[in-house]
């Protein structure tokens, strides 16, 4: 979204942290010529790493992992506070990807500079409160200015891109904070030691160590990229198969990929972890795949099914659940394919499972599948606004669905501003 665009006090905040940052970049400027080329060629590395970061399928839908922080903690400990903020003012304005776009999102050029100075920059400064030396390690002695220090920053930067999210999606801060907090935790606390190795090489053995040291993290790069290359042509095959499902009863095009978007929305407001959303998403793609067993004439049908032939479309719940317990990806979430017709008073099928038999997986297919049947086109029924099938998803809380999951889709709905 371009800068106009912005709320206003989205705007505001931005106009606050940008002079904040000018205001402590101000009173924190190195002596160039006591730095020395090192620092450059940190600077370079840096620059390096992070425009070659990878995109994660989760955690806002724009997060990446790289090894900048392990950079900056290493820039703290050789060249202090001061040089590390301006690293990163020189750093982030670098961005290739959002470079691309300058003249759209200039703001959040601006903003990156200034929360990532402003957070290393005050790290800096708390490591050599709690008695760091610049260009020294001392362990165990500096393991507190430390962690002192990965606690401020981790703090610092989420709060700031929490707060910039929070305002400019119109989410609650509370959401985003957790959140970014269950994502950067584990991520810092995996860096930070990889950033005092680097100082400690840089020290001992210069900057031929340090390049040495970046081989494997290269490597580690590129297993990582085959993962996600292997991940996205896993999710692909699925989509291509659900494609084929759908084609095969014409009434349902496109069905299977709407429900999965609804489940991964719903579990992203209900703040559920990553790893789970990426097997929810592949599960929900999935859940009508035993139709591939029902007859096309019953599939196809223009009216209503006969008792005979609802009770072989029911079938396909069971038939869809012991296609998925062959597949390892998913083979654990089966019961999601087998359950999303029950229904929480006990009186769905195949089972007549109880809500609170059912797992949460389960409750999230079964709203999502609901409403997308409800707001499409289908023989038996007239398509029904957003609106509507929001109200019958209400008033079917507590009988047929979640009260929980369907509140959690009515959020997302209303902040979409769908309904």
């Amino acid at each position: 979204m371009s800068f106009k665009k912005e709320t206003v006090a989205l705007k505001i905040y931005l106009f606050l942290i940008l002079s904040v940052a000018l205001l402590f970049l101000s009173v924190n400027f190195p002596e160039i010529g006591k730095l020395g080329w090192p620092f450059f060629f940190f600077v370079l590395l840096h620059i390096v790493f992070e425009n070659l970061d990878i995109p994660l399928p989760w955690g806002q839908g724009q997060g990446s992992v790289s090894v900048g922080f392990a950079l900056d903690v290493a820039m703290i400990i050789l060249f202090g506070p001061a040089a590390t903020a301006w690293a990163n003012v020189i750093v982030s304005g670098s961005d290739l990807k959002l470079l691309r776009k300058m003249r759209e999102k200039y703001h959040r050029i601006f903003f990156n500079i200034s929360q990532l100075a402003l957070s290393t920059g005050l790290a800096g400064h708390v490591y050599l409160l709690l008695g760091g030396e610049v260009g020294r390690v001392r362990l165990p002695a500096d393991l507190l200015p430390l962690v002192g220090s990965v606690a401020v920053y981790l703090a610092l930067n989420v709060v700031f891109v929490a707060l910039v999210i929070s305002l400019s999606q119109k989410v609650s801060f509370r959401s985003v904070f957790l959140t970014n907090m269950r994502w950067a935790l584990p991520n810092y606390l995996a860096l930070a030691p990889l950033g005092l190795l680097l100082a400690v090489v840089h020290l001992n053995m210069g900057v031929i160590g340090v390049l040495l040291l970046t081989i494997p993290l290269l490597l580690a790069r590129h297993t990582f990229i085959l993962y996600m290359d292997m991940r996205n042509q896993y999710l692909d095959t699925i989509k291509a198969l659900t494609r084929a499902i759908d084609a095969k009863d014409h009434y349902t095009h496109g069905h299977s990929e709407r429900v999965a978007e609804y489940a991964v929305l719903i579990g992203q407001e209900l703040r559920l972890r990553e790893d789970f959303l990426e097997k929810l998403e592949a599960v929900a793609l999935l859940h009508d795949i035993g139709k591939i067993g029902i007859p096309e004439p019953i599939l196809n049908k223009p009216g209503r099914l006969s008792d005979e032939e609802f009770d072989q479309m029911r079938d396909h719940a069971v038939i869809g659940a012991e296609i998925i317990q062959n597949i390892k990806f998913v083979s654990e979430y089966a019961d999601v394919v087998r359950h999303h017709h029950e229904r929480v008073d006990g009186y769905g099928y195949p089972n007549g499972m109880p809500g609170t038999e059912m797992s949460l997986g389960t409750r999230i297919v079964a709203v999502a599948d609901a409403f997308d049947a409800m707001t499409s086109e289908r023989p038996y029924h007239r398509q029904k606004t957003l609106a509507e099938a929001v109200d019958e998803l209400q008033r079917c809380c507590d009988t047929q669905f979640c009260r929980d999951v369907t509140d959690a889709l009515v959020r997302v709905l209303r902040r979409r501003g769908e309904i």
